[in-house]
């Protein structure tokens, strides 16, 4: 039989996991010492997710656990997700990882909104009071803040890799299970639409896709891609499931289907891959319908290098369009945008797919739905005379009567805008140097 390891995510230990392993033990036949609950620090403010991954690769060559292939089976929760992959992708390869059936519950694959809350905040809400001494795990945060570079770049390693999937048949198994419903009490004041209270629905699931782009100094498209992550991963909506009922912590339910699901996904293999993806996606279907949101995620840069830190993200359909239209697209479908805290060229925005659905007729009826970036600072040219710029150096906005960036049509909406996912936009936009920056002149006679 092969060994389980269940880990554990940020703020928490394993001493929450011991009902949920009993549970298997009684309802899979697993035997008690064929489970292992992994103990990791997350509340220390020097602690790293490289730090972590280091020391879980230490431990699992010193208790003795499979290196072989898929020679082991793992359940990870919320920040444990992240532990994991960076685990694997640091320290392995496609073909010889050893993860056979890799189960994430509410798992914070693309970040959680908690993380940028703040110490008060974090303090009342996740541990009751706030507490002299209390730590957070400030380096753990910050790769869990939303819209951070940290998570950027770990979903370039398994989900775009350039090589083998590391998901699918043959590789990973991968099953991811989040709740749709906030919490109750003092932890409600955590709560947010689309998320199990700690975790957004569509910053948990792994299927993402990313959008690379470049526009020159007008404005105007010159490069383009939109791929989809590699690897097949199953994805449910528990309803009714928040962030720690998934795990059979402070449960007031007793709904069964947290359970089967995973027993599901600790027993599939590759032949009954597809079925069991189907089955899933049929189980859940209707959890999270309440909610519909997709994490976009935006990194901009210049085709200088510059990381460009103050950018507006432009959505309009026409340059003639009603106000009432755009005043209703940013007031509604950005349901809110989150500059990550250390680098502002990452930000987050929580799009509200159920609105753009309803908004769809409209964008039909002009033939598309335009979306580009305003950056400061703006680029003003020399006056004809030679009198120089007091800003000669910038990025030039979308001229009036002019349309730029990219043209999504009507037909291709679902590929930009999807419920329950991120979509990582890799953006370059053109940086505008005004010839007086630098002069050569004759030397005096």
């Amino acid at each position: 039989m092969k060994p389980l390891v269940i880990i554990h995510g940020w703020s928490d230990d394993s001493s929450s996991f011991a009902t949920l392993g009993f549970m298997l033990s009684q309802s899979m036949g697993i035997t008690p010492t064929s489970i292992r609950l992994g103990d990791w620090i997350s509340m220390n403010d020097e602690v790293t997710m490289l730090d972590v991954a280091a020391a879980l690769d230490m431990a699992w060559q010193h208790y003795g656990l499979p290196t072989t292939a898929r020679g082991a089976d793992i359940v990870v929760h919320s920040t444990g997700a992240l532990v994991v992959r960076e685990w694997m992708t640091r320290y392995h390869t496609p073909q010889t990882v050893p993860i056979h059936r890799l189960l994430m519950l509410a798992p914070a694959n693309f970040g959680s909104p908690l993380a940028h809350k703040g110490h008060s905040f974090i303090g009342r809400s996740i541990k009751g009071w706030n507490q002299p001494g209390f730590q957070t795990g400030r380096q753990i945060l910050k790769a869990l803040e939303l819209g951070s570079p940290y998570t950027h770049e770990l979903a370039s390693r398994d989900l775009f890799p350039p090589a083998e999937p590391w998901y699918g048949p043959g590789r990973i198994l991968c099953t991811v299970l989040v709740g749709d419903t906030g919490y109750k009490g003092i932890a409600s004041i955590a709560n947010e639409d689309g998320s199990d209270g700690t975790v957004r629905i569509s910053t948990a699931n792994l299927n993402a896709a990313r959008l690379t782009l470049q526009l020159d100094e007008k404005n105007q498209l010159q490069g383009f891609a939109l791929q989809k992550s590699a690897g097949d991963i199953a994805f449910g909506i528990l309803a009714g499931e928040n962030h720690s009922s998934i795990i059979f912590k402070n449960r007031q339910s007793a709904n069964h289907l947290p359970l089967q699901m995973i027993q599901g996904a600790l027993m599939v293999d590759d032949k009954g891959w597809k079925a069991w993806i189907s089955t899933l996606a049929h189980q859940t279907q209707g959890g999270g319908d309440r909610y519909r949101f997709q994490n976009t995620v935006v990194c901009l840069r210049d085709q200088l290098g510059h990381r460009v830190q103050d950018y507006f993200v432009e959505m309009y359909r026409t340059t003639h369009d009603d106000d009432f239209f755009e005043q209703r697209l940013y007031a509604k479908f950005i349901d809110s945008v989150h500059p990550y805290e250390d680098d502002p060229s990452y930000r987050a925005l929580y799009l509200n797919i159920g609105i753009l659905d309803k908004m769809r007729p409209k964008i039909q009826k002009k033939g598309g739905l335009y979306f580009s970036f305003l950056a400061s600072p703006a680029y003003v040219a020399g006056l004809p005379d030679g009198t120089p710029s007091r800003h000669p150096v910038g990025y030039a906005p979308i001229l009036p009567d002019e349309s730029g960036g990219v043209k999504i049509a009507p037909e291709n909406l679902d590929d930009f805008f999807a419920a329950h996912r991120t979509l990582l936009v890799d953006a370059q936009i053109h940086r505008i140097v005004d010839p007086s920056v630098f002069r050569v002149k004759p030397l005096p006679v």
